[in-house]
């Protein structure tokens, strides 16, 4: 990528006796080595576009202005904590106080000038806080060693966080996440629920007490996993039904999850009975041996109906795609040991039957990449998105993922209403856009999901990058509500939590390191 190098000369004013006196860092020059960007094409981003002028009432212009911010975030954030290591506290978008970045900084007047020279300077700020990025980072570190920072989810006490725009370390309680009603909260009311537990855990308390106002416990909310019973609805309109599409496999596309090896009883169709749910695929894998995955959630391979080695299939319950293996995964195991989110995943090699690798099928003409995007055209409903597949070039780290950034999820719950099945009528399957409304350990979006889109990827369309997969959410039915959108909320496991928990997994079962990773498409 072309990069070019911002110099800001910062230099230290010393006005007439009673005036502000603003000094720079050393009264040096301050070089910002940023890359230079291609502006987001309308075209490419419809569904953020169409998420931030539905959301926010504004233009299609000033909705590509926000992505351009938000695409050159990433590059100032590694530039800016590079060249202000003591005074960078991280940064976040602002899409309620019209689309600004907002950087903060213990000291704002020393970078001011850096940031005028860094582009669009009118939406670039910087916000005083009392607390460093690399304090709380500290901070962080050691209430994970005091607290503890087990590997099995169950034993964990707490998911840990670095709330940039609150300036603190957020210490997210387990105990109590599991609460019936929290799945019905509206994304205000579980935002409300996430500020404190009912009744706080006394170590937690002690551990956050002993930070002298770095940090604070709040407690994680469980949503509603996203696993359905298996219709069949057919395609609702052209372009690749997400849960009908054919090779190559992407993500976005429907996981058909046999749950027994005995032969499915029930309905005459023999696809709404219990041994089958629906998930969807989240990204293609592959390993340090040239070996290909598939990934989705873990919470997609378990249940009362469960026998022996889960199995997928797409395009029906009749052509095969993975195979569960255990080592590879984090599900709940048990009746009741509670969700793996943060860390719920599965990732599943293709099957092989009588000597054929099902990858030789589902690879298609060329081993990419890449994640649906689909959207329903009616007169009366528009998702907003791009119709067709984005390539997928890389992930971002959950440290590095900001509030307020725009993304994108799909999933392939069906809008049926087979065999009494309700809960998902009018709902309409595919694409559609919100933004990162906070971070607990994992990702929360204000994205509305269904039963049948859990495992379903998460990313952006202004630069193809991975975030994670869908874990959990608010248990809505029916059509997702567009006036105004963006009141639901969803969560997703974060693509580097799932490499360095099953990178853990490997090591703590004696097994060599496969080297996990997300294929990328040049």
């Amino acid at each position: 990528m072309e990069r070019t190098s911002v110099i800001a000369v910062v230099t230290a004013t010393v006005l007439a006796a009673g005036s502000l006196t603003v000094a720079g860092p050393a009264a040096a020059d301050v070089s910002l080595d940023l890359p230079r960007q291609a502006a987001p094409v309308a075209q490419e981003n419809r569904g953020s576009i169409a998420y931030l002028t539905a959301r926010y009432k504004i233009s299609e212009d000033e909705a590509l202005r926000r992505l351009a911010l938000q695409k050159l975030a990433p590059a100032l954030d590694a530039e800016l904590a590079k060249k202000f290591p003591k005074t960078f506290a991280g940064s976040y978008l602002d899409q309620a106080g019209g689309g600004r970045l907002v950087v903060n900084s213990t000291d704002p007047a020393g970078m001011t000038a850096a940031l005028a020279a860094a582009g669009d300077s009118a939406h670039v700020v910087a916000a005083k806080v009392k607390w460093s990025l690399a304090e709380l980072t500290a901070t962080e570190a050691r209430l994970r060693r005091t607290v503890g920072d087990p590997h099995e989810t169950t034993a964990r006490k707490a998911e840990f966080a670095i709330d940039v725009p609150g300036n603190t370390v957020a210490v997210y309680q387990r105990a109590g996440m599991t609460a019936p009603s929290s799945a019905r909260l509206s994304a205000a009311a579980a935002d409300a629920a996430q500020a404190r537990p009912a009744v706080a855990d006394a170590t937690l308390t002690a551990a956050v007490v002993a930070e002298a106002g770095r940090a604070e416990v709040r407690q994680l909310v469980a949503g509603a996993e996203k696993t359905g019973p298996v219709t069949m609805d057919a395609p609702v309109g052209p372009g690749c039904d997400t849960r009908q599409c054919g090779p190559p496999m992407r993500g976005g596309m429907r996981l058909n999850v046999r749950r027994s090896q005995a032969a499915p009883t029930g309905s005459s169709t023999g696809y709404l009975n219990p041994w089958y749910g629906q998930c969807t695929n989240g990204f293609n894998v592959s390993d340090n041996r040239g070996w290909n995955y598939i990934m989705t959630a873990g919470h997609c391979m378990v249940g009362s109906y469960k026998v022996g080695i889960n199995r997928t299939y797409s395009a029906g319950t009749y052509t095969p795609v993975s195979y569960e293996v255990h080592n590879y995964e984090n599900g709940c195991n048990g009746s009741d040991c509670g969700p793996t989110y943060p860390y719920d995943y599965s990732i599943q090699p293709y099957q092989v039957n009588d000597g054929y690798n099902w990858y030789d099928y589902w690879s298609g003409p060329y081993a990419k990449n890449q994640v649906v995007s689909w959207c329903w055209w009616t007169s009366s409903t528009w998702q907003g998105c791009v119709d067709g597949t984005f390539a997928i070039r890389g992930f971002y780290t959950y440290n590095s993922i900001a509030v307020g950034w725009v993304v994108c999820g799909t999933g392939s719950g069906d809008a049926g209403s087979d065999s009494g099945y309700t809960r998902n009528v009018n709902y309409v399957p595919g694409t559609r856009c919100g933004e990162v409304t906070g971070k607990d350990g994992g990702i929360r979006t204000n994205i509305c999901t269904r039963p049948g889109d859990s495992g379903g990827p998460l990313f952006s369309e202004i630069d193809g990058m991975a975030y994670g997969i869908l874990s959990t959410g608010h248990a809505g039915t029916g059509a997702c509500p567009a006036s105004p959108a963006g009141t639901e909320w969803s969560s997703y496991t974060p693509v580097s939590n799932i490499h360095s928990h099953v990178t853990t997994q490997l090591a703590n079962t004696g097994e060599p390191a496969l080297g996990f990773r997300i294929r990328t498409t040049p």
